[in-house]
Formats: structure tokens, C-alpha cells, sequence
């Protein structure tokens, strides 16, 4: 993205950044946040959404075609990036986003009120005046119960990333050309890791061990990021993290609050032990001085923050009550193979990413066992309760057990969703896409966009995807207009013309086949592997949440 200076010459149109999507910034994760904490957010579905800096709309459009019903405005100064937005708009027919080259220093009041700004990776990386006028945007255009998000680098953790970014900066002072001044950096980190991760080996100093396995870390981290991600985070004039007690005075200048965090679990110390949270209070004498101790327990390098105006009021009290009015998914699965969800008996449900929740209670063990098998559908809460009597094989309970169940469970959930949102996830509004696989199903236009040009698409959740051999050139063809025999058929053809190569598991099908049935011939194998390889990327996609509904 690109922010001031639209007709000079613009380090974002020589180096575009990526255009991608960021779950945090949808909406919902701020509606649903807003929710928590007593508020009454404009519906999603119905909203005003502003992003500052938008890039080439690779956040903006799939929101835009997830809520046909709300209006998106994005600017960014890059007239490339702008330009490249405008192309794939027109690709897949989006006609409620709007993408202008504009300066943010010119935007005005008269650009209008909107429900939800969003400035992601900005803020850090423009001068002081342009700071000041995000936070000015964020007063004047935010409607009275809007929600601003923010997110930039803070210190303390940045003390030490600023390091590595004053080598790189050092070392290509005297180079102009960016992609020269990007490898030239890498080189740079290459050399300085490798020496002191050999002089660690040899040195008993504690100092050189450390900083040598930092430097390996973020040698690792460099080493998989883009050449963009490199050359707009280590290498532009501007990145000057701030400490979050001085963005959220800075905000208070503008009549902004702290609301909370895009990612709520990070207000929580949930990775440390109770007495520590204990002893934070006793340190804090305002939330703000919680936040900014817990940044120095952290040592945290990025913050995702919400803001509201000056005058909100917020319910700092976390009620259970209001998660009955969201929607609930979760892909928690339970440890044990025959889960006992009558008893009292202590059950654990774990997530992919090992994220982990115990439970005792049967009609919340059996709501996430409901929810595990919809994944990643979202419920409403009162249809989840229900589903979870009829999977207890319960007739309706007697008024004062279905509240207490309705407690427990709400509480449980509030439980899970504040130790992560990727075990529990809430929403103020259901996800739109398909669980099914229809006769000739549709996926979403932006990722059949998205997978001309690479295998990384946006899912319909507004998560990111990668996608893999088969399911790449099944993806592109889903534009309802195709069966599954049409599929199969152009399947066959990419392998005969050899555009589409199986895979080495392919091969082990094909054995498999021809011990099964010697006599068929090789062209049918391949039929049958192909007709297995369709129905499962088919079945990836509805699971990964590709599919319209």
C-alpha cells in the first residue's frame, strides 16, 4: 500500500506490496469484539467500510463480494496499485467497491461517514503529519458507534528488529536500485547469521548465543518474506515503531479510545501463569498501563488495535449473555475416539494448530463435537443449543436446567474464544459459502482470480489458502457453468496434453488399480485416479470454504 506523494515517484509502484487479505480486518472480527464489550456496532451486512491504503484491493474486493449489501471504499496513492484494483474489480464484477488514488493528507469530511476505517501497515511507515491526519481521519469520518483498526510496530520488541533493520539500511546506503538493494540486504543477514551462529558454537558467552539464535530467527523469517515484505518493512525511510501507551494518548488527542485488540485473546495473559495477570493489576492504574505492561512481558513488536470515539461507553465486563446474540463455529476435535458426553468426565478438544480446551460439561462437550462436524460453518447460539439436545437425545429440559445449560455453555465458549479465536471462533454474522458440493458448483469469483496468477487464494471466511496441484485447475473451472463429468473430461485432457502432471501418490493409486484390475486399460487407471483426485479437491474446497453458496 501507499499512502502520500501519488505524483511523484512512488517506492510502491517500483515494489508493489502484496494485495492480500487480512482475517483481522473483517468487520465481523470488529463487530464481534465491539459486541463483547457492550457496544452496539452497525450491521455487517449493512455497513460503511473506509481502508486507507488499500493496495490493489486484495483485502478490500473479497469483503466487498462477502457483504453485496455494504458499500467499500478504498485509496492508496500508488496509481499502479490502484490501477491493478480497478482490472480485477472489473474481473469479477464487483459493483459496490470504490478505489481512488488519493493522497491521505487530501482526504476530507466530505468523503463521508463510515461504519469501519481500516489502515493495516501503515501507520508505522509515514511520517508524523500523516500519523496525525490517520488518527483525524479515524475522528471526523467514523460514524458516532464506528470502529477504527490500526495496526503498527511497537516497542519494546522492536528495539531489537530496529537492529537488524540499521544494517540493512547501513549496508545499501549507497544503492538506489531496489532489487539490488534487497539482495545486497539479504546477503548482508546471511553473512551476519552464519558468523555468529559458527562463533556461538565456539564461545561460551551467553551475550553471543542469544544474539546469535535472534538473528537466526529473523534470518528465517527474512529468508521466506517477499522481496515487497523486505524492501517496505527494513528498507523505506520510515518505520518508527511507537510504545502503545504514546499511540493511545495520541488517540486520545483526536477523541479516540481504546477499544481492544483485532485479535481479542490478546488482552488476555493467557500464555502466562494467574498470579502474573495478579500482579499486573497491582502494578496498572489504568487499563492503558495493563496494555503497555503486558507489551513489556511480551516484548511485542505489532499491535492490532480498535478504536472508538471518545464518548462510546464500554463495558469492560465480559458477560456470557452476549454471546447468545453471535454466531458460533469451531474446529476443536476431541482427544478421544468415543467421547463420553452424558457424563461429567473430563473431555479435551484440541484444534490443528494443538490449541487445547477441557470441558466436564456434557451439553458443551457435545456442542463442540456439532460444531467439529459442520466445520467451518457458524451457527447462531440458540440453534447450536439445540442441536446439541437433539445430538444428547434430550427432549427440551425444564426451563430452570436449559437456562443453566445456556450459562455454562455460554461461559465456556467466552472461555475458549478469549484464549483463542482459533479454537472458538464468534461471529456477528454467519460466513456465506456452500459445505456442500453441488451438481455444478461455483467458487468464489476472487479466488478463481486470485489462482490465475499464484496458489495462494482468499477463502470466503477472508482467510488465506494455499492451493495444490489438482485442486488448482479444478478451483479456476468452478464458474457454475461445469459437472463433475465436464470436470473429469478436462482433467483428461491436461494430462494427456501433459499441462497436468500426477503426482508420485498418483502413482500408487494407478498400482493399486492395475493389482485390483489387471485387465483395465492404462487410460482408464488414469480415469479412475482423476474421477478420486476431482471429488477430493472438490470436497478440500468446500471444506476450505471456496464454494458460493
Amino acid at each position: 500500500m501507499s499512502i502520500v506523494n501519488p505524483t511523484s515517484i512512488n517506492s510502491y509502484d517500483e515494489v508493489p506490496y502484496p494485495s492480500t487479505s487480512h482475517v483481522f480486518t473483517h468487520p465481523d472480527n470488529l463487530a464481534t469484539a465491539a459486541t463483547l464489550l457492550g457496544l452496539n456496532p452497525a450491521p455487517v451486512t449493512r455497513c460503511r467500510v473506509l481502508e486507507l491504503g488499500c493496495a490493489g484491493g486484495g483485502n478490500l474486493i473479497p469483503l466487498a463480494l462477502e457483504l453485496p449489501d455494504s458499500t467499500l471504499v478504498g485509496i492508496d496513492a500508488s496509481a499502479v496499485q490502484i490501477g491493478d484494483g480497478e482490472a480485477a474489480i472489473a474481473a469479477v464484477g464487483c459493483r459496490n467497491i470504490t478505489l481512488k488514488q488519493l493522497d491521505i493528507l487530501d482526504v476530507t469530511p466530505e468523503l463521508g461517514q463510515f461504519d469501519y476505517i481500516l489502515v493495516h501497515g501503515i501507520f508505522s511507515w509515514v511520517p508524523v503529519p500523516v500519523r496525525d491526519k490517520i488518527l483525524q481521519i479515524c475522528q471526523q469520518n467514523l460514524a458516532p458507534n464506528g470502529i477504527a483498526y490500526i495496526s503498527y510496530n511497537t516497542y519494546p520488541g522492536w528495539h531489537m528488529l530496529g537492529n537488524i533493520r540499521g544494517m540493512m539500511l547501513y549496508h545499501t546506503r549507497k544503492v538506489a536500485e531496489p532489487r539490488m538493494r534487497i539482495a545486497q540486504a539479504r546477503e548482508l543477514l546471511g553473512f551476519m547469521t552464519n558468523s555468529l551462529v559458527t562463533a556461538s558454537e565456539l564461545s561460551n558467552s551467553r551475550l553471543i548465543k542469544a544474539y546469535a539464535g535472534f538473528l537466526q530467527s529473523e534470518a528465517e523469517h527474512i529468508g521466506s518474506s517477499t522481496d515487497s515484505y523486505v524492501y517496505h518493512e527494513e528498507l523505506e525511510d520510515v518505520n518508527d515503531p511507537i510504545y502503545f501507551h504514546e499511540f493511545a494518548a495520541w488517540a486520545a488527542r483526536h477523541n479516540l479510545q481504546y477499544l481492544c485488540e483485532a485479535n481479542f485473546s490478546d488482552v488476555f495473559l493467557n500464555d502466562f501463569p494467574p498470579q502474573t495477570s495478579k500482579d499486573l493489576l497491582k502494578l496498572s492504574h489504568d487499563l492503558i498501563e495493563l496494555e503497555q505492561y503486558m507489551d513489556f512481558l511480551r516484548n511485542r513488536t505489532f499491535r492490532k488495535t480498535l478504536l472508538v470515539h471518545q464518548a462510546v461507553p464500554i463495558s469492560r465486563q465480559l458477560r456470557p449473555d452476549r454471546i447468545q446474540q453471535l454466531y458460533v463455529a469451531a474446529n476443536a476435535r476431541s482427544a478421544s475416539p468415543n467421547p463420553d458426553v452424558r457424563s461429567i468426565s473430563v473431555e479435551e478438544f484440541g484444534n490443528p494448530e494443538g490449541l487445547k480446551f477441557a470441558t466436564d460439561h456434557p451439553v458443551t462437550k457435545a456442542a463442540l463435537l456439532y460444531l467439529a462436524e459442520i466445520w467451518p460453518q457458524a451457527v447462531p447460539f440458540a440453534e447450536l443449543l439445540e442441536q446439541t439436545y437433539a445430538r444428547l437425545s434430550q427432549t427440551a429440559p425444564e426451563p430452570t436446567a436449559r437456562a443453566q445449560d445456556t450459562q455454562v455453555l455460554s461461559a465456556n465458549l467466552l472461555k475458549g474464544y478469549a484464549y483463542s479465536g482459533r479454537l472458538i471462533e464468534l461471529h456477528t454474522c454467519a460466513p456465506r459459502f456452500a459445505s456442500q458440493v453441488s451438481e455444478r458448483p461455483t467458487a468464489s469469483p476472487w479466488a478463481r482470480y486470485q489462482i490465475q496468477s499464484g496458489p495462494e487464494v482468499t477463502t470466503l471466511c477472508h482467510t488465506r489458502a494455499e492451493l495444490k496441484g489438482i485442486a488448482q485447475y479444478v478451483l479456476s473451472h468452478l464458474d457454475g457453468t461445469h459437472d463433475r463429468a465436464d470436470l473429469l473430461a478436462g482433467l483428461e485432457k491436461s494430462v494427456a496434453a501433459g499441462t497436468l502432471i500426477l503426482q508420485a501418490v498418483d502413482g500408487e493409486k494407478a498400482a493399486a488399480k492395475q493389482a485390483a484390475d489387471p485387465a483395465a486399460p492404462d487410460g482408464e487407471q488414469v480415469r479412475h485416479i482423476l474421477a478420486e483426485e476431482l471429488e477430493e479437491a472438490l470436497q478440500g474446497l468446500a471444506r476450505a470454504a471456496l464454494l458460493m453458496a
